[in-house]
């Protein structure tokens, strides 16, 4: 739920220290939303029809939630706007972020008893909604503030969302691994950090080395998502041996 902080420091001379990063992490992410939108789309078709939107929106709705609850104890501490946080915690946090967004969005893998192509529609259609329900909430803010460049990034990220989650649930399902899940959770951290450090206060040198290695995490993203996402065919009926569920969920309700 913390792809974008508070809008203050946005409105200062600063920021033009962190322009680059935002305009550059604009235009990859506008690719690779239209990359996610291409790939999936491909092969959601080749995988069985399913009715998805409802219950992923009821799923997007509770992932921001869950991740909302679990990023709070790493923000409360903070006061963004005001060059008081430090540097520890703002890394704390930003280290965070990714591996609990990309937790909460995995949930409905680990919730239901399903086949396994109905588990990959379903995170990646909560993962769609987690960011369409982040980018409506943060462009509202981020408009009023006078920040409709940062509100357009709000948008566009919904394709960094699918396409981290693509990634996860891909790898978990169809290899039974949670390598896609460290990898997408380092991801999303690595891009979060320079933006979260600049919304404490911090402008330092280091800032500059962390925008480089955001930029380099957006593109690990697009190659790593081109890569794992086709794998998501495998996933119907009787392509993957002993097919069920991976592993135990949480428990046995449905919606």
């Amino acid at each position: 739920m913390l792809g974008m902080v508070a809008p203050g420091p946005m409105n200062n001379a600063d920021f033009a220290i962190i322009a680059p990063y935002v305009y550059t992490a604009l235009l990859l992410n506008a690719a690779l939303c239209v990359l996610a939108y291409r790939e999936v789309r491909a092969v959601w078709e080749e995988l069985p029809p399913m009715k998805w939107r409802t219950i992923s929106f009821l799923l997007g709705l509770m992932a921001v939630l869950v991740a909302s609850l679990l990023e709070f104890p790493f923000i409360a501490p903070l006061k963004f706007g005001e060059k008081s946080a430090s540097l520890f915690a703002l890394f704390l946090l930003g280290m965070a972020v990714g591996p609990i967004e990309e937790f909460s969005k995995l949930l409905p893998v680990k919730i239901f008893h399903e086949e396994l192509w109905v588990l990959w529609k379903k995170a990646v259609g909560t993962a769609f909604f987690f960011g369409l329900i982040e980018a409506v909430l943060y462009s509202i803010v981020l408009t009023v503030a006078g920040e409709p460049v940062m509100a357009l990034l709000r948008f566009v990220l919904v394709g960094f969302h699918v396409a981290l989650t693509a990634i996860s649930a891909t790898i978990l399902l169809v290899e039974g691994s949670w390598g896609g899940y460290i990898r997408a959770s380092v991801y999303h951290s690595l891009y979060d950090l320079p933006v979260l450090l600049f919304a404490g206060g911090y402008t330092g040198p280091l800032l500059y080395a962390l925008m480089l290695v955001g930029v380099v995490a957006i593109i690990a993203i697009i190659v790593d998502f081109a890569l794992s996402v086709k794998k998501a065919g495998r996933l119907k009926v009787g392509e993957i041996p002993g097919e069920g569920f991976v592993y135990p969920p949480f428990g046995d309700f449905d919606l």
